[in-house]
């Protein structure tokens, strides 16, 4: 029930989203970012973690390191952080989160999906 590989992102979905991606507004950046806590909050106040809540968890603090670390990112990585965290929070995504076990395979997909990509960018950019 657990297993992150049973939702995965097609192509059409990633050109969907990057097309949302282009219209973030990074001066939402504060407003997006408080919305993290809460919505962990609820995560954790269900009772104990699955494995993907757990993953997810992982991936979400991974890009807030990366905000932390990389204070010049590029606008179109901000942009895409921006876009996992605000999918993140989102109840009613794809799949909506209330759904047991199912309800945040999307968001890790997504949120997976952004960490790659940006992580690649940096990696790009400092080898330059």
């Amino acid at each position: 029930m657990n297993d992150p590989n049973l939702f995965k992102l097609t192509e059409n979905d990633k050109i969907q989203y990057r097309n949302i991606i282009k219209k973030i507004d990074i001066n939402l950046e504060g407003v997006i970012l408080k919305f993290i806590r809460p919505k962990v909050e609820i995560m954790i106040s269900n009772g104990k973690l699955n494995s993907i809540e757990s993953e997810l968890i992982k991936k979400i603090e991974e890009l807030l390191l990366i905000l932390d670390e990389y204070p010049d990112l590029k606008e179109e990585e901000l942009k895409k952080i921006l876009f996992a965290i605000s999918y993140f929070c989102d109840q009613n995504d794809e799949i909506p989160d209330a759904i047991p076990d199912y309800g945040y395979l999307d968001d890790l997909a997504v949120v997976h999906w952004i960490v790659q990509e940006v992580k690649i960018s940096i990696s790009n950019f400092k080898s330059r």
